[in-house]
């Protein structure tokens, strides 16, 4: 193989720091500061469970149900605590720390502000967007601790596991295949 073949496939490779964050923080509105104090987010992975099936001491494997796992956002903590308060206020939305109720009913039809799509973007080096997925009826499963202490010289940061009905993806299936014996023009 070529160095120049391995150079024209990478393509510039891909820059984990190069990110976009999007979402609406339950009933509450917001300015525009997740996507700027989002630290760190995951592209999904996406997982499909497997139907043993026996027949004469022989196992055959079937795909099964798709499960999506939780997905989790770490954020840098503002100045006012808006981002903080904005979560609590949505966690306490769907179920009250005090009532033990709902502001709204646990329906995923229509626009619910209880259950909001959010979104990440993968970048390439001119802030576009080359990779997106948009997670359907969000709500948040929790809100990490925020540690104090006097001997951390860092800002404040909190995570958010949001649970999802499921996600969708752009570009599948709109990319060059790769041999099966390795990178194309080998």
């Amino acid at each position: 193989m070529r160095i120049d073949n391995f150079k024209n496939a990478l393509a510039g490779g891909v820059r984990p720091s190069l990110f976009r964050v999007q979402g609406a923080i339950g009933p509450t509105t917001l300015p525009d500061q997740v996507g700027f104090l989002v630290k760190t987010a995951s592209l999904p992975a996406t997982d499909i469970g497997e139907i043993p099936v026996e027949y004469r001491g022989r196992s055959i494997k079937l795909p099964g149900k798709r499960t999506y796992a939780d997905w989790e956002i770490t954020i840098i903590s503002d100045g006012k605590f808006d981002l903080r308060n904005a979560f609590e206020r949505w966690i306490n939305a769907l179920n009250d720390t005090v009532e033990n109720t709902s502001t709204n009913p646990h329906d995923l039809a229509g626009n619910n502000p209880l259950f909001r799509d959010w979104a990440i973007d993968q970048l390439d080096r001119t802030g576009e967007p080359i990779k997106s997925y948009k997670f359907l009826n969000c709500w948040p499963k929790s809100i990490s601790a925020i540690e104090t202490t006097y001997d951390n010289e860092a800002l404040a940061e909190f995570t958010v596991t949001l649970a999802y009905t499921y996600f969708t993806t752009s570009g599948v299936g709109t990319s060059t295949p790769v041999g099966i014996a390795g990178f194309p023009g080998e």
